[in-house]
């Protein structure tokens, strides 16, 4: 039983660092073909870098931190993160800074 009650809180704890962050907005950075800078919810600055050596979500002025991704995973979340702005609805990324990890992207509800 005490197992089962740890695991239980040790998933709950898991869940609890993770952070939504919503993009409302998404703008080609002059000079790439392949970078945006994104409008969200935190109070820093958050790029998008789809075309440099690193890939991926790039948090701060001077890229404090990132997370990178694959380039599969870069160019499909750049497509689904078009398809939510076409629809006029923001975008939830649920990301895990500590482990510098992209939980899950989806339309926000």
């Amino acid at each position: 039983m005490k197992t089962v009650f740890m695991l239980i809180l040790a998933f709950a704890l898991f869940d609890a660092t993770a952070l939504e962050i919503q993009v409302s907005r998404m703008k080609k950075v002059a000079g790439y073909s392949d970078r945006y800078d994104l409008r969200t919810s935190l109070d820093e600055k958050v790029v998008l870098d789809c075309q440099s050596f690193i890939q991926g979500l790039i948090f701060g002025t001077l890229g404090e931190s990132a997370i990178m991704l694959e380039e599969w995973q870069c160019d499909e979340l750049t497509q689904e993160m078009k398809k939510s702005l076409n629809q006029f609805k923001r975008h939830c990324l649920e990301v895990d800074r500590e482990r510098a990890v992209l939980d899950s992207q989806h339309s926000c509800p």
